[in-house]
């Protein structure tokens, strides 16, 4: 017979997106969803990507405007939150049952709810964006540069 797991508070994880950078913030988050563990990302409009705002933004321009045309898909999201999560489900098995479980334990959301006020974050290693890094664009910007809401 199946076991039925018990969702305690110690499988809940709460992560703060600010000045994180988006790849290591995404395989994290991956890793902890494979485990078993829900995770919910607060502010993913504030995640950072690394490097020169004008090749960001022309890069993911140009991946939008693909071989197939705007119609007709890959379709990008619209939303900050949705970049986010998209970013981390290309880091797991989605295709498989197991990565289709994991990716359903992960949330994001732009802000803060009033829900989570007083929840405490979990720091994720090597995530945090150096003080000496000049070059960032957040997720937010890219997404109003590039045509969401």
């Amino acid at each position: 017979m199946a076991e039925i797991k018990n969702n305690t508070k110690k499988d809940v994880i709460y992560i703060d997106g600010d000045r994180n950078v988006l790849g290591r913030l995404a395989t994290f988050v991956a890793k902890e969803a494979l485990e078993g563990k829900n995770v919910n990302i607060l502010n993913a409009d504030k995640v950072v990507l690394t490097g020169k705002k004008s090749y960001i933004v022309s890069a993911y321009k140009n991946r939008i405007k693909s071989i197939r045309g705007r119609h007709k898909g890959p379709f990008w999201p619209k939303r900050s939150d949705m970049f986010v999560r998209r970013a981390i489900k290309r880091m797991l098995p989605y295709k498989k049952a197991r990565g289709a479980e994991a990716f359903k334990r992960i949330n994001t959301y732009n802000g803060i709810p009033k829900e989570f006020g007083e929840v405490k974050f979990v720091d994720v290693p090597n995530a945090k964006l150096h003080p000496d890094e000049v070059k960032f664009l957040t997720v937010g910007e890219l997404i109003k540069e590039v045509g969401g809401i």
